[in-house]
């Protein structure tokens, strides 16, 4: 089991792409699937723009969380990801404005699988990852990130 928790500020006015924008991952590393994160936030441009949690068990990513990101723009947010690394795992995601400690986003998933056969290992990404496609919907983008910590709790 491991906790993933850190800060992030969307700036007022970020653009999203209507194809995906990436702000975390967890991707496996090894085994057939390795280029598919199994975990995404993704931005999307839509009407309104939205904020995603994305899961692909190995090959086809399916949302399974959304929420408008209007309440996320200007606003430093803090993450807290906990994830029960296996074929039997758990997954929860807690996202809370800092200042007014506001949910802004809850998962929770006590039976999900958080394994791809033959991974090594599961390595956690942050910065903007973004379809280039639709290139007249982007501009440089900058997203703030602080106070990382990943812990990991042992289980006998």
């Amino acid at each position: 089991t491991v906790i993933y928790s850190w800060k992030f500020k969307l700036l007022t006015g970020f653009q999203s792409s209507p194809n995906f924008t990436h702000i975390h991952q967890l991707k496996s590393v090894g085994g057939e699937f390795d280029s598919m994160p199994m975990y995404t936030l993704t931005t999307r441009k839509s009407n309104p723009d939205i904020l995603q949690l994305r899961y692909a068990e190995v090959d086809k990513q399916i949302t399974l969380a959304q929420v408008e990101l209007e309440s996320f723009l200007g606003n430093w947010v803090e993450v807290t990801e906990k994830i029960k690394y296996g074929y039997s795992g758990s997954y929860e995601l807690d996202i809370k404005r800092i200042g007014d400690d506001m949910l802004l986003f809850k998962y929770s998933n006590n039976d999900i699988i958080n394994w791809r056969e033959n991974g090594e290992f599961v390595r956690p990404k942050w910065g903007v990852y973004r379809s280039l496609i639709n290139a007249q919907d982007l501009r440089d983008e900058t997203v703030l990130f602080a106070d990382f910590s990943i812990e990991e709790i042992l289980e006998d």
